[in-house]
């Protein structure tokens, strides 16, 4: 039924153009600020979680998001939870047919480690990092880490020329470069990323732990049942009143990631990188080095 009304011409003009599917913490919140100068976004929100934890809802729950959107803007969406769920690709390409899919790739350890951060304040995860990793259900602290695969799924699904591959280390390096790169693959006009423009690009890292986990997991419920009706306004409220700060806050600060643990788990995702190696002619050295060492290297090549 989905399919059947997407076919309605009226209605594809107030659809995604494009997604940028993730995985989550690889600079998803920069380029959304970036996103929000050229293109038309979700209004109130940045991500919608249609096509992973809403889709029962229908493609009208989808639309009213877009529903102040100009006949000229190119309509996007960035929710980062999409990257490695094959129902995903699925449903996307069935009812957004021409869809660009934007991928952002980032050292596998370093991503992860800033995913578990974001999942233990929230009180969703509680087991050590490394038993997550291995032994966890959490898809977007493992599975999202298989690159190449999902990558290739992607490709092979939507086409190689509308998938673009963008990295979190040239993010880094150089933010402008970054950005008209994205843009350019989009078709949109380049946005200088003046002092101004960049303070306001936030980078969102997970810092510190929640005081309560069993009240930071019921806060968290609370946030998904709110957009689950589409009450964004009174999640922004509650943003604003500090509920969200202080449920997810005021625990102590995370420690360094072991130096041990890292150099197991830089082991455990080898083959996983070498194969993104392969499949993007691009050289991932950095990504298999403990963080001195890693530091040290992208030092030496800028």
């Amino acid at each position: 039924m989905i399919a059947n009304e997407n076919a309605r011409g009226a209605d594809v003009g107030r659809l995604p153009r494009f997604l940028l599917v993730g995985p989550p913490r690889t600079g998803t919140t920069w380029l959304h600020g970036v996103l929000y100068h050229r293109a038309c976004l979700p209004e109130r929100t940045k991500e919608t979680h249609f096509f992973d934890m809403f889709y029962h809802k229908g493609l009208d729950w989808y639309r009213a998001y877009f529903r102040h959107s100009s006949d000229e803007a190119m309509i996007g969406e960035v929710t980062p939870t999409y990257f490695s769920l094959p129902q995903m690709r699925e449903r996307i390409a069935r009812d957004l047919p021409g869809c660009k899919i934007i991928c952002t790739l980032r050292d596998p350890v370093a991503r992860a480690w800033s995913w578990y951060r974001v999942l233990h304040r929230e009180g969703r995860i509680r087991a050590g990092f490394e038993d997550e990793i291995i032994n966890g259900v959490e898809p977007q602290l493992r599975e999202a880490n298989r690159y190449a695969f999902h990558l290739s799924a992607w490709r092979e699904r939507f086409g190689a020329a509308n998938v673009g591959v963008f990295f979190y280390d040239d993010l880094v390096a150089d933010p402008q470069r970054f950005a008209d790169s994205l843009l350019g693959f989009l078709g949109l006009p380049r946005v200088v990323i003046t002092p101004e423009v960049a303070a306001h690009l936030m980078r969102n890292e997970a810092n510190s732990d929640c005081r309560i986990p069993a009240l930071a997991y019921r806060a968290w419920r609370l946030r998904i049942r709110l957009k689950s009706i589409r009450a964004d306004g009174a999640v922004e409220r509650l943003e604003r009143l500090g509920l969200w700060r202080f449920c997810f806050g005021g625990g102590g600060r995370f420690a360094p990631l072991d130096f041990e643990i890292e150099t197991r788990l830089r082991r455990f995702f080898m083959p996983e990188v070498e194969a993104l190696e392969d499949l993007l002619g691009r050289d991932l050295r950095a990504w298999k080095l403990p963080s001195p060492e890693r530091a040290a290297s992208i030092a030496a090549r800028l």
